[in-house]
């Protein structure tokens, strides 16, 4: 039998003359995306580009021509695309629904509070009226140089106090309206000394949708008063019941799933009804806050990183629900990470390429493990083989002799299994397609089957540049920024440059939603599988391509526009990466570099 490089040798020139397309590339790295798919686009070579103005710049081109080897590139115009988009899908629906309220769109300043953000929310959302959500005093001063251009809405959320208060009537006297959510005694008592300000009610649901935050949301959740403390605070300041203007209700972020949301615009609706019926007939203003999920991944799977419904579905619900009021209240959309969140990529430098795993190949008992695995000829074969050579190994962790030949096998298993049985593997599901299931529903085979060969250290950090992706374990789409129009070679963990275990992106999502030959399902060097037509796979690393020399090969990180800047730390003290920002400008893109004082490599 040839040996297992001579074997990959062969297979890749067999394949070469398979259909790989950049159609099938687009779909295994998630570049078909409903808000930035028409931006950062592939062109025809391959390349990853930003589509600005009628004009198509390569991020690979752009990093070599500043001399980057890790960059944050802001493509300013996704942001006034994705406001636009909940802008008129709001409006159409509403037109079909004959619903009178309107919009009012309000950005959390939480969610990204750097100044070219919040200006880009000024700029591209003068049209619509775009207001803000603070929560802080931070958040006031960095707004009030905003104050004077124009007057807005601002909803305060939070802890209130007289200071505070004070700076909200500075904007309500220079023409802001200005509402502030009532959470405890405490802010009302606060408020009783400011008439001028308008009054939000923020309450407690009693549903709790699921997903990473479902813990802020429920009875136990952090914000807001229960119904049943609303009711008692009103005996003593009766004055709320004329200044309510706005219900708030909390639902978390990111809602995955469309039967959540559905249940949770249910309860605000009822919530409503039931105040304006009972005292609060002056609210005229309805938040369900900001759990609209952003597609990390547009697939529509209904999972933690790819939501099962659009911003369609969303408003589509609300509206029709809503209209069925006599007299329609005013809808406040506060979903700031879908505004946001695709304006910013990652993009980092692969300064090394490393083994994944430490084992050493051995020529020393592999005929053993190849004469067997020549019998096998399905997939149950090969399950029926490994389960025997997991035995051997299960026996001597346990404490339990060898014989020489069983030890020659357990050894020849470790050193061979990545090798030799994932060979085999892929000529099994070559030549028999419709066994996938059987590797994908088997928890043994499917592990080998997607694991990682290499490890690619990337010039970035993951605590400083995307610190969500160790907070709370966040999904973002990776991608090459080149040689799309090549299979990759290899699946590979990511590692960044500092010392710590948890710097590593290891978790790859693939769900290709068209046919694709048995043929391309397999990577091209180590063979691991990186896609089954409309599967949802889990990978344990990133599809991507074996650097050639003296190539300078980068991978973009998409969707980091939301929280991240915030977040930053400075874990090592790597931070401060350079910004290289995109805008359009009388239908022409402009680039501006900023510098940052950061040291990487």
């Amino acid at each position: 039998m040839l040996n297992t490089i001579t074997l990959v040798w062969v297979y890749d020139r067999e394949m070469s003359s398979s259909e790989w397309s950049l159609d099938v590339a687009r779909e295994l790295w998630g570049l078909n995306h409903s808000i930035r798919g028409d931006t950062i686009t592939v062109d025809d070579e391959g390349y990853l580009a930003i589509s600005i103005g009628g004009s198509s710049v390569r991020i690979k081109d752009v990093m070599e021509k500043y001399g980057f080897d890790v960059a944050y590139i802001r493509v300013l115009p996704l942001i006034g695309k994705a406001m636009r988009l909940v802008y008129e899908t709001f409006t159409e629906l509403a037109r079909i629904h004959g619903f009178k309220g309107g919009l009012q769109p309000v950005f959390p300043m939480k969610v990204n509070p750097i100044d070219i953000v919040i200006d880009a929310i000024w700029r591209y959302g003068e049209k619509y009226g775009w207001g803000f959500n603070t929560g802080s005093i931070g958040e006031l001063e960095l707004l009030s140089k905003y104050a004077g251009k124009g007057p807005r809405i601002l909803v305060y959320d939070g802890v209130l106090s007289d200071n505070v208060a004070r700076i909200l009537e500075g904007f309500r006297e220079k023409g802001w309206r200005v509402v502030v959510d009532v959470e405890s005694e405490h802010d009302l008592d606060i408020l009783s000394k400011h008439p001028e300000l308008e009054v939000g009610l923020r309450i407690k649901p009693l549903f709790k949708p699921g997903g990473k935050w479902a813990h802020s949301a429920g009875l136990e959740g952090k914000f807001g008063l229960t119904v049943n403390t609303l009711v008692k605070l009103r005996e003593e300041y009766k004055w709320i019941e004329e200044r309510a203007r706005l219900l708030h209700v909390h639902a978390g972020s990111q809602i995955y799933k469309w039967s959540d949301v559905e249940a949770f615009i249910n309860e605000v609706y009822n919530i409503y009804v039931q105040l304006t019926a009972n005292g609060f007939s002056r609210l005229e203003l309805v938040d369900p806050g900001g759990g609209l999920a952003y597609p990390y991944l547009d697939t529509r799977s209904g999972s933690i990183e790819s939501p099962d419904y659009t911003v369609v579905d969303y408003f589509n619900h609300m509206l029709r629900v809503f209209s069925r009021l006599d007299k329609h209240p005013v809808l406040v959309y506060e979903g700031g990470r879908y505004i946001v969140a695709a304006h910013r990529i990652v993009v980092a430098k692969v300064v090394d390429v490393r083994p994944y795993s430490a084992e050493q190949l051995s020529s020393t008992g592999t005929s053993v493990v190849e004469d067997v695995l020549r019998g096998v000829r399905t997939i149950r074969d090969l399950k029926a083989v490994l389960k025997e050579y997991r035995r051997l190994i299960h026996r001597g962790s346990q404490g339990q002799q060898y014989t020489l030949e069983e030890r020659e096998l357990a050894e020849d298993l470790v050193s061979k299994i990545r090798e030799e049985v994932v060979l085999k593997l892929s000529e099994l599901l070559r030549a028999e397609p419709s066994s996938v299931d059987e590797v994908i529903n088997d928890p043994f085979l499917y592990k080998l089957a997607t694991s990682p060969s290499k490890r690619y250290i990337l010039n970035l950090s993951i605590f400083a540049d995307i610190p969500d992706s160790v907070l709370v374990n966040q999904y973002f789409q990776v991608a090459p920024v080149q040689r799309l129009n090549e299979k990759p070679d290899v699946v590979a963990v990511l590692g960044d440059l500092t010392c710590d275990s948890m710097g590593e992106i290891g978790e790859y999502v693939s769900h290709v939603r068209m046919h694709v030959k048995a043929d391309d399902w397999f990577t091209r060097m180590d063979l691991r599988l990186v896609m089954a037509p409309y599967k949802r796979l889990k990978l344990g690393g990133v599809p991507l391509h074996l650097p050639v020399k003296g190539e300078n090969y980068y991978v973009a990180i998409l969707d980091t526009g939301a929280y991240q800047d915030p977040l930053t730390m400075k874990h090592n003290l790597i931070y401060g990466a350079p910004e290289i920002i995109m805008d359009e400008v009388d239908g022409e893109p402009k680039i501006e570099v900023v510098e940052r004082n950061g040291k990487y490599l």
